[in-house]
């Protein structure tokens, strides 16, 4: 039985284990609450005594759960912090710079032109329902994340990669495909009535394929400039 989306980047497996860890404090917090709650039910009282928490043999009931959950929480905090530096702050030399814009209802992405410089004159942008996103395996994508209109959430669960895109705000974030394929992308944010449609789809492709693929976008782009000075 699968747990998790295939793992296709060099850092899923760092968020699964953090999955485990979590489930794992979770779990031991939740079986024994369920304990506590149940020995009463199997466990014949006559008379309840009142709990007002007022003595001091009362604390402990306080205490022991709050140093318990305490302690999971800054064992959770240290064991993460590696892995959310390295997505979040550490971002690598981008070896491809793409642009991802959220709208209502779509992901629009921006793949810089021949100057290889993103967010200028030449850049390619592919604004259509269902398109699909071209990356080179085994290279360190960064991506510029941007809303137009209202809070969206870029997710393409089978790399871990899951961020906020804001109105106004441009995030930076990363990600290493280590395999080939065709994989979906996802707003895990509901943004509005077609929520649901706003679905695109990763196309994870060897070098050579992806070059095709950018030279095809440029070729288009002189062809739209071209129709534009001649109208």
């Amino acid at each position: 039985m699968k747990i998790f989306p295939d793992n296709v980047s060099t850092y899923a497996h760092e968020i699964d284990d953090l999955f485990y860890l979590i489930f794992v404090f979770a779990g031991i917090a939740f079986v024994i609450s369920l304990i506590a709650l149940l020995i009463p039910v199997f466990r014949k009282i006559e008379k309840a005594s009142p709990f007002t928490g007022e003595k001091r043999m009362h604390w402990k009931w306080i205490a022991i759960p709050v140093v318990l959950l305490a302690l999971s929480d800054f064992v959770i905090l240290y064991v993460e912090h590696g892995t959310w530096a390295k997505i979040e702050q550490q971002i690598p030399e981008k070896e491809v710079h793409i642009g991802v814009i959220g709208r209502q209802w779509n992901w629009i992405f921006v793949y810089p032109g021949p100057d290889n410089k993103l967010w200028t004159s030449d850049d390619k942008i592919v604004d259509e329902q269902n398109s699909e996103l071209h990356v080179p395996v085994n290279k360190k994508i960064v991506f510029d994340l941007r809303a137009k209109d209202v809070l969206h959430n870029f997710s393409i669960p089978v790399t871990r990669l899951k961020q906020d895109v804001i109105p106004g705000r441009t995030n930076t974030r990363w990600f290493e495909a280590t395999k080939t394929g065709k994989y979906e992308i996802q707003c895990a944010e509901i943004c509005g009535l077609l929520h649901s449609m706003m679905r695109n789809f990763l196309v994870v492709e060897d070098e050579e394929s992806y070059k095709t693929f950018t030279a095809e976008l440029y070729k288009e782009k002189k062809e739209e400039n071209k129709l534009t000075v001649e109208n």
